[in-house]
């Protein structure tokens, strides 16, 4: 059974049982691209004169820091927000025991989207300015993941500008990558930090148990499965050189998109261009290459764990293998959203997974690719 745990921090101090109390439900909704955003419950009780006091509480005050983690079998504490408090909902009713608040958390992406300015990155790469953002803010970040980045071909001429906030720059550098690249912000190994990320998808499995669908050892409550024909497409463009007045054309090659499967999606890829400006800054054979391998992920699966029985705790931008009654859907999927909630006897995650391939399908000769449970 995976009996969980999970502990509160306010600031950098530890939530006491009585503090814990407080709270009813706590939803922690993470999302890749977006926003880590954690809800947290709290029933408004009066004292004997009728008074609610606890808006004095250290919960209740904006721009103070909570960190919430979970731990699986006495396992590893695994955080899944650290980040400030922004808002505070309430809703109030004359009949005893309805009324409510309800706190609000950001991952500290929230702190990367305030503050304004101008300033210039001449000559260097997207990863590299990643970097400096990252480093300008080690109040805040004191940790980096960061993928190496291509140079475009015309990198000496090529000069990046900051207009606005760190994080709509960040924003800026990934679309300019194409989607397979992503800039995001994780809960730190110790309370008040955070991780500052900019990577790839992720390749491979990310060590995650199996989610199984049937059979002695399934774990998930159910899955659903949706694939589309629309989506799958060769991308195309040209990139000019100023200095030569050349222009260099290229089309992605299918075969070198990294697959989550043996086979592509169902259905014909169709022909697309690189919108104009999509190519400047970034190595054009990889801006076609990665277009491509994100209108690939034509499958979508979303679903629900079973409490206490699927023993990790499931984040996005990590792969993880499903297993279930289809052999063509079975395989390594990308996580895509989880959310998790907390209640005083319970813990659940559900999710939504997207896939770039289909695996090989009952009786093929591939078979390790594609587990059918019966």
């Amino acid at each position: 059974m995976a009996c969980a745990q999970y502990k509160l921090f306010f600031n950098k101090t530890v939530a006491t049982a009585k503090q814990l109390a407080s709270f009813e439900t706590i939803t922690v909704h993470q999302e890749m691209d977006n926003a880590w955003v954690a809800t947290l419950e709290v029933p408004l009780c009066t004292n004997a004169q009728g008074d609610w006091t606890g808006e004095s509480e250290t919960w209740f005050q904006p721009m103070n820091r909570l960190r919430i983690e979970v731990s699986l079998r006495g396992g590893q504490w695994v955080p899944l927000i650290d980040g400030p408090i922004v808002t505070c909902n309430y809703d109030t009713h004359m009949e005893p025991g309805q009324s409510v608040a309800h706190v609000v958390v950001h991952d500290d992406g929230f702190l990367l989207h305030r503050n304004e300015s101008v300033k210039l990155y001449p000559g260097i790469t997207d990863d590299q300015i990643a970097q400096e953002i990252f480093d300008g803010v080690k109040d805040i970040v004191k940790h980096t993941h960061i993928d190496p980045v291509p140079p475009p071909d015309d990198l000496a001429n090529t000069t990046t500008v900051l207009r606005g906030t760190p994080m709509k720059l960040l924003q800026k550098l990934v679309r300019r990558q194409h989607e397979a690249w992503h800039a995001f912000i994780l809960p730190g190994p110790e309370p008040n930090s955070s991780v500052g990320c900019f990577k790839q998808d992720p390749t491979g499995d990310s060590g995650l148990p199996t989610m199984v669908l049937l059979g002695k050892n399934r774990n998930v409550l159910n899955l659903r499965f949706s694939s589309t024909a629309v989506t799958p497409a060769v991308f195309r463009g040209s990139a000019v050189s100023l200095s030569s007045a050349s222009e260099t054309p290229s089309t992605a090659v299918l075969s070198d998109i990294n697959r989550l499967g043996t086979d592509p999606p169902s259905g014909t890829p169709v022909n697309r261009m690189l919108r104009p400006g999509q190519s400047r800054n970034v190595n054009l054979q990889n801006g076609v290459l990665a277009a491509s391998e994100q209108a690939a992920y034509a499958l979508t699966a979303d679903g629900e764990v079973l409490k206490d029985t699927y023993p990790a705790v499931l984040q996005p931008y990590q792969n993880v293998q499903v297993t279930g009654s289809n052999g063509r859907l079975s395989g390594l999927w990308l996580i895509r959203q989880v959310t998790h909630t907390l209640t005083r006897n319970s813990y659940g995650q559900t999710f939504s997974l997207q896939r770039n391939a289909r695996s090989a399908g009952a009786g093929s000769s591939n078979t390790a690719a594609s587990p059918v449970i019966c």
